[in-house]
């Protein structure tokens, strides 16, 4: 079993909730640690994020917000 962190912007395409969603239904092959959002508005993606792992029951993986711009 592999430990990740999902680092997303979910919210733009349906790419990133599928994944988010593909983590949390593979629990033989991953352990998702945190989810992570970047780009733009990162506290609604955040948002988001919660909703689906809360909706899965995984409430005790954390979320955290990343930067709203590039540092370059």
């Amino acid at each position: 079993m592999r430990n990740i962190i999902l680092d997303t912007d979910i919210g733009t395409d349906v790419d990133d909730a599928l994944a988010l969603a593909l983590a949390i239904k593979s629990k033989k092959e991953i352990n998702l640690q945190a989810v992570t959002t970047v780009h733009g508005d990162v506290e609604l993606r955040s948002k988001i994020a919660l909703k689906l792992l809360r909706l899965a029951g995984l409430e005790d993986v954390p979320v955290a917000s990343g930067i709203k711009r590039p540092l370059l």
